[in-house]
């Protein structure tokens, strides 16, 4: 548009309702906030300016405090995904949003990641009073801390849904089995997942769980590492019942069970004649050798 800057404010501020849309893609900040003053504007002009990533915050924030739009969902809803409107009027517009408008704006990468994860609060906060329909319905699209959080649900079906999620990470899932107070339910259906019981770290971490079937743990011990076998042997916090199978794995592929005879006073072996997988101590009390 031709004319000074000056020239295009005043314009701006007295046009009419058919000049209008002249303004709205002006790239000084001064004829749009000149604009913003103007009686004829509509909710269609100002969503446009609202949805404009080259303004500053300013002009932005004002908008989210003119009460001529305190009521317009779209409104709210565009200053919300915006990256230029300041945070604390986001956070605003964002209280007043649908769950699943906001689970969609907590995805965008192209925002300032302590404002997704205050989006992502807001939704946590929401969860326990979801029902079960909509916690099933957003389990498959939520990313980051929401997942996390609903990975910890106590109905499998929610659970079962987010092992499905295409966001899912093998962190969430690493920290959910390493977690004292996950439900024994959502271990198991882990380790029993198609997909994700064949990733090596997942099997890892789920080794390490007591909830984890026994059988699952022994299919998976046959292709693990040698040195990953042994840190499971060797690590005080697995489960015990699982080590005279590491043991009998390592030793059948010629490998030795390396340990300190001075620290460890018991090895792990299985039980031929009953079936049943029990320590038995080593014969030698003053650090002999073992007999096999």
């Amino acid at each position: 548009m031709s004319g000074t800057v000056d020239q295009r404010a005043e314009m701006a501020a007295s046009a009419g309702k058919e000049d209008l849309g002249r303004f709205v893609h002006d790239p000084s900040p001064r004829v749009i906030k000149a604009l913003l003053t103007n009686r004829n504007l509509s909710e269609q002009e100002v969503l446009i300016i609202a949805s404009r990533k080259n303004l500053p915050g300013d002009l932005l924030e004002s908008i989210a405090k003119d009460r001529r739009w305190a009521e317009s969902y779209l409104l709210r809803l565009a200053l919300a995904k915006n990256p230029k409107t300041p945070m604390f009027a986001a956070l605003s517009m964002a209280r007043y949003l649908r769950l699943f408008d906001l689970a969609d704006i907590a995805r965008s990468h192209f925002l300032p990641l302590v404002y997704r994860h205050k989006l992502e609060a807001i939704i946590i906060e929401k969860i326990p009073t979801m029902a079960l329909g909509l916690k099933k319905s957003l389990a498959k699209t939520v990313v980051g801390n929401v997942l996390l959080t609903m990975l910890r649900d106590q109905d499998p079906e929610v659970v079962q849904a987010c092992l499905n999620n295409p966001h899912l990470l093998e962190s969430h899932l690493f920290k959910v089995i390493t977690r004292h107070d996950t439900v024994p339910g959502t271990i198991r259906m882990i380790a029993e997942h198609a997909a994700w019981s064949n990733r090596y770290t997942v099997r890892l971490a789920l080794a390490r769980n007591s909830h984890t079937p026994l059988a699952r743990c022994v299919r998976f011990f046959e292709d693990m590492k040698i040195r990953d076998l042994r840190d499971l042997y060797e690590d005080p916090t697995a489960p015990t019942g699982m080590k005279p199978y590491i043991h009998r794995e390592i030793i059948e592929r010629g490998e030795e069970v390396e340990r300190d005879a001075e620290e460890k006073k018991e090895v792990y072996e299985i039980v031929e004649e009953d079936g049943a997988a029990e320590p038995e101590p080593d014969d030698t009390e003053e650090g002999g050798q073992d007999e096999e």
